[in-house]
């Protein structure tokens, strides 16, 4: 059985969960007797696949392409028609929704559904008529179809319900970050982490209002953001109406100074509204960090007994919350272990048995 996965992803991000999702699959498959895959693309800055010898990961393929996204874009894209031209695989997996293929495929494809915000929450992304039109045309056409959770099922049901019966649901796993624990940042002592994007639905600027008395109790308290782009000047000037702009800092961070992150902070906190899995929870789980999150969208499926959860409407809520686990150790303590527990249902052989089930089905129903 052979696999084809596509370049989008790949050229759209250097760090990422869905590319990292799509790079552990495409490693874990071809670890499978009889079974095999391959990432379609000319040249890719991410840094799951920074290993795979693609044509022009090369010094050539940098001077070429580097700072240049668009091209990267359309490079790939060309490089991917031109594989499904040849028609050397047996199932075709996509890695976001541009419909660029379907004119090209002949065979059998799959397409993994990651959550459904851009429906749910349309007026907080300008693009949001472009990505629901293309997931559409997809979802429509796709011969199987991935939801990575049973929330993201229910949530695709209710917009697409003829879709039901090519829905299968296949959640992520954790794929072990190898890395030291000490990346060298120098980080507060005691903080509050927040991992990601801060935009919209992640809920960014109403959980700092319900942390801000927290901050202001505790100077030693302070908030650490990874990842999301520096601060904008909106968040500044909120946090220098709130009086903590001492306490807030983001960091840029890699992988290994993510973990770093996960393994010193005091607590995790996801007080997002809408997310189709959360991978960061699985993070927070197997870094020993405890997670406090929403108690809605896919938390309480994936998270079970592992989070302390609370209301991400209510600041009171988020408050007493985040409070309970910076300040009580037993209880910290207890969610750290209940993480490590939790993480064994979410491991990466999992996701990729799974997977390999969806096309073996897929492919015996032809």
């Amino acid at each position: 059985m052979k696999i084809l996965f596509d370049h989008q992803k790949f050229s759209l991000q250097r760090y990422g969960g869905i590319s990292r999702y799509f790079a552990g699959l495409n490693a874990g498959l071809n670890t499978r007797p009889g079974i095999s895959s391959k990432i379609c693309g000319l040249y890719s800055e991410n840094e799951y696949i920074k290993d795979l010898h693609l044509p022009f990961n090369n010094a050539a393929g940098k001077f070429l392409f580097h700072g240049h996204r668009n091209r990267i874009i359309r490079w790939n894209r060309r490089f991917c028609e031109w594989n499904l031209r040849q028609n050397n695989f047996d199932i075709f997996h996509p890695t976001y929704y541009d419909p660029y293929f379907l004119k090209y495929i002949k065979r059998p494809f799959v397409v993994t559904v990651h959550d459904m915000i851009h429906e749910s929450l349309p007026q907080l992304f300008g693009d949001a008529a472009e990505v629901i039109a293309q997931k559409k045309q997809l979802i429509a056409s796709a011969d199987a179809i991935i939801a990575i959770s049973q929330h993201t099922k229910q949530d695709l049901i209710k917009y697409y319900p003829h879709a039901e019966h090519k829905i299968t649901v296949v959640h992520h796993g954790y794929i072990p970050n190898t890395a030291s624990a000490d990346a060298g940042l120098t980080l507060p002592d005691k903080y509050i982490l927040f991992v990601g994007e801060r935009w919209h639905y992640k809920n960014f600027i109403f959980f700092v209002k319900a942390i801000s008395k927290l901050l202001n109790h505790d100077k030693e308290l302070h908030l650490v953001c990874a990842g999301g782009g520096a601060f904008t000047n909106a968040e500044k000037e909120l946090f220098a109406d709130l009086n903590i702009s001492s306490q807030c800092h983001q960091v840029s961070a890699t992988d290994s100074e993510l973990k770093q992150m996960y393994c010193q902070a005091r607590l995790f906190a996801f007080p997002s509204l809408q997310e189709g899995f959360g991978f960061p929870l699985l993070e927070a789980f197997a870094n020993n960090c405890p997670v406090v999150c929403s108690n809605t969208t896919c938390f309480p499926e994936v998270a079970g007994d592992a989070a302390l959860y609370f209301d991400p409407a209510d600041e009171a809520s988020i408050s007493a919350a985040i409070e309970k686990v910076l300040y009580d150790d037993a209880a910290r303590q207890n969610l750290i272990s209940k993480g490590q527990q939790n993480l064994q249902t979410y491991t990466f052989d999992k996701c990729i048995d799974n997977a390999i089930q969806v096309y073996s089905t897929l492919l015996k129903s032809l």
